[in-house]
């Protein structure tokens, strides 16, 4: 795991795993306590080589996006009401070294 983001609801919580290029989503109890929303711990991918180092996650909570350090890149994904990431798109360009993401 690289980077943690949280839903504004505070109902979900996600980590980019830069090794396997991939997001796993939890859910949060009322506790605190986390649960994987997918058995094999891949909620989205960002693909092969991508390297996903740093997330955000839109303020109305509907998106999330991935910063791919490895290819320079950005995954976007819708977010579900039970948590589940959609592919959006991916966008090319970010340069070499980009560190950090921004998301309104």
């Amino acid at each position: 795991a690289c980077w943690i983001v949280v839903s504004p609801n505070g109902r979900f919580a996600y980590t980019t795993n830069t090794g396997s290029g991939s997001v796993s989503g939890y859910a949060i109890a009322g506790d605190g306590s986390l649960r994987l929303l997918d058995a094999d711990g891949r909620t989205g991918v960002t693909g092969a080589g991508t390297g996903p180092i740093d997330a955000g996650i839109s303020s109305g909570g509907r998106f999330l996006y991935a910063l791919n350090g490895a290819n320079g890149t950005i995954s976007g994904f819708a977010v579900g009401g039970d948590g589940s990431l959609s592919p959006l798109a991916t966008v090319p360009g970010i340069p070499a070294g980009a560190n950090g993401l921004a998301v309104r």
